[in-house]
């Protein structure tokens, strides 16, 4: 049977107020039409759902039964109004999220993540830590909704679209005892002698590769002889007295290692642009929300890559 719902809301109405005649006020509606409506739905029905007495309306013990059937699916129709309103407004839903350790820290991203949980407490998160070489492979695949990632230079086709969050630049971390820490190299060239730590170019081919050709356009080969897959990583060999490394400056928002002293380099000017990326395929509300309360509310900020 075909269930109308504005009849089981004319039907609940004549219930709670006990009288046509106020629920046709309530209803705004005239007490012939909302009869014939109520005669209509017990035709609908098979039985009589409600009498006239002196009292009013009265429902009958099938329409009592009726009655509470009907307030539960108008009430299930209310909820799934208002759940799919607060998941178009993004504050429903789950949102897949990939940082690396060091922008996990940032204080941009606990204030976007802390102001979303408060005003909407019905979102999940999901917070995975890599690299952006790994970051920019989880997303393409569908395993992360959204990712904070280097991503260098736009390419035309691209399924990600972007929207840029910091430009980040680099300190070099050295081990407290180093003589750097005190004196730190006045040029990259002067680290040519230094053990060198590196993040392997499996987990971060494009940032692997811009430093790379910063540092040989400054004259600086580095010795790498230890690798590491993960910044944290490279820091705690830092802290073992193991060699030196480059990491984004944004690491000074965290606690280091103990041990490991962050230095400026002149020359060491690279420059970095981090960007919350997505398909543009999954733009869903919980990232643009997201993007909106990291990156600004501003659509300027958008980009396909």
């Amino acid at each position: 049977m075909h269930i109308d719902g504005r009849r089981l809301h004319y039907f609940i109405t004549v219930a709670d107020q006990g009288s046509l005649g106020r629920a046709a006020e309530v209803l705004h509606l005239a007490q012939p039409a909302l009869t014939r409506q109520i005669r209509l739905l017990e035709e609908a029905v098979g039985v009589q759902l409600m009498t006239r007495t002196t009292r009013g309306m009265v429902l009958t013990a099938a329409g009592q039964a009726y009655y509470k059937s009907a307030r539960q699916l108008i009430n299930d129709a209310d909820s799934a109004n208002k759940q799919a309103v607060r998941t178009a407004q993004g504050a429903k839903g789950i949102l897949r999220i990939g940082f690396s350790e060091i922008y996990a820290w940032h204080p941009d991203v606990l204030q976007a993540l802390q102001t979303y949980s408060i005003h909407c407490p019905e979102v999940t998160f999901k917070v995975e830590a890599a690299l952006s070489g790994g970051m920019i492979q989880r997303v393409m695949q569908g395993h992360l909704d959204l990712a904070l990632a280097f991503i260098g230079e736009p390419l035309e086709g691209s399924p990600l679209a972007s929207r840029h969050w910091i430009t980040d630049t680099c300190l070099l971390a050295v081990q407290e005892t180093s003589p750097m820490a005190k004196k730190p190299p006045g040029r990259l060239a002067d680290l040519g002698n230094e053990n060198f730590i590196f993040i392997r170019r499996d987990q971060s081919p494009l940032i692997y590769d811009l430093m790379i050709h910063h540092f040989h356009e400054r004259n600086f080969s580095p010795r790498i002889t230890q690798e590491a897959t993960s910044h944290n990583t490279a820091l705690g060999l830092v802290a073992a007295g193991l060699g030196c490394t480059v990491i984004p400056r944004s690491v000074a928002e965290q606690r280091l290692p103990k041990g490991v002293w962050l230095v400026a380099v002149p020359d060491l000017d690279v420059q970095m642009q981090v960007d919350l990326i997505w398909r543009r395929d999954q733009d869903m509300p919980v990232i643009q929300r997201f993007a909106d309360l990291l990156c600004g509310s501003g659509s300027s900020g958008i980009s396909t890559i």
